[in-house]
């Protein structure tokens, strides 16, 4: 079961590229980034190298797959008209946060990891990277009550990205436990943004089908809750490793 989603007309107060620190102050309801797309470009070349140790390969799969992602941080109009964007089964918004599905080696991880590292001078933008089965370590480790309880508010900052979803085990403390599950429950109840990757979990390599995997892995309530939390993108291409 999925919803039917149309992509509508966002507020003319957006502008279609956004690149003037200026018009950034006037827009007080939707933020955005105070530097250039250009600016932006090239302290993400910089940093893709000093992180990874290599040079961003610019292909036709890079491009592809990195502007829906400049264009939805840049709250640019662009962004509702990408290719790799499903908006037919989930109606885009800035105000949602992303689902990333692909093949291993695409770039899903690396790619947010840099943004992750550029938006840490960005107050508006700044959010924190976690690795789906360290958060399941993270929590096996909490001997106490109190514990738990400081793990999961820790996790309920104004963005969070979880790595790699559907690939942690169930973890184990005084009790079976859906970590991650009830981490992305929880932030849709307080409608936090949050930013997840996944590989595709089928043979069929189907966003869809991955979607419904991860209803039979999660559950049908936080199934469910997809379609309100994220933007459904979709990396394509061969392995860069």
């Amino acid at each position: 079961m999925f919803r039917d989603g149309k992509t509508e007309k966002i507020s003319q107060v957006i502008n279609a590229v956004v690149n003037d620190h200026n018009n950034c102050q006037r827009i007080v309801a939707k933020p955005c980034l105070p530097i250039s797309k250009q600016d932006l470009w090239l302290r993400f070349l910089e940093t893709f190298k000093s992180l990874t140790g290599k040079r961003l390969i610019n292909d036709k799969q890079t491009k592809s797959n990195l502007k829906v992602l400049f264009y939805y941080f840049l709250r640019d109009d662009d962004f509702f008209t990408c290719k790799n964007l499903h908006a037919d089964i989930s109606k885009p918004s800035f105000d949602k946060g992303l689902l990333i599905i692909g093949a291993t080696g695409v770039g899903k991880t690396d790619y947010l990891k840099v943004f992750e590292k550029i938006f840490i001078e960005f107050h508006q933008y700044r959010f924190k990277g976690e690795n789906s089965n360290d958060l399941v370590t993270q929590y096996e480790t909490c001997a106490t009550p109190s514990d738990k309880e400081l793990f999961f508010r820790r996790h309920q900052r104004k963005r969070l990205f979880i790595d790699d979803i559907n690939s942690e085990s169930i973890a184990s403390n005084y009790g079976k436990y859906d970590v991650v599950g009830n981490i992305l429950m929880s932030r849709h109840e307080k409608k936090l943004i949050t930013y997840v990757t996944t590989n595709y979990l089928t043979d069929e390599k189907s966003l869809t089908h991955t979607l419904e995997a991860l209803g039979h892995r999660y559950g049908f309530r936080l199934y469910d809750r997809l379609f309100e939390m994220f933007n459904f993108i979709e990396f394509h291409g061969k392995s860069y490793r």
